[in-house]
């Protein structure tokens, strides 16, 4: 697991869904515990993308990587791959 000041890299895998490490990566960007915030998160997704739908097409992540997805939610650009990696970033607004 990686992080830098406006991006994080999870894992998925091994009885972990791809929908847990989002919200994971989301929630360590912003400096919250994602275990007392994970059905605040999981609404959050709900308004941007179907969850259930994400862990469907990616699976247990033991893919080639060969499947991804990316989409926004709030101010954060999710990418997330069969292969078990979600990365997110804050998207950059102008100011």
């Amino acid at each position: 697991m990686s992080t830098e000041n406006d991006s994080i890299e999870r894992q998925y895998g091994d009885g972990r869904s791809a929908v847990v490490a989002i919200i994971d990566g989301i929630s360590t960007l912003e400096e919250s515990d994602q275990t007392a915030n994970l059905d605040e998160f999981s609404g959050l997704l709900y308004e941007y993308v179907d969850p259930e739908a994400i862990n469907a097409i990616m699976g247990d992540g033991t893919g080639s990587g060969d499947i991804a997805v990316s989409f926004t939610v709030d101010a954060y650009q999710v990418s997330v791959a069969d292969s078990g990696r979600v990365l997110v970033r804050t998207q950059e607004t102008d100011r």
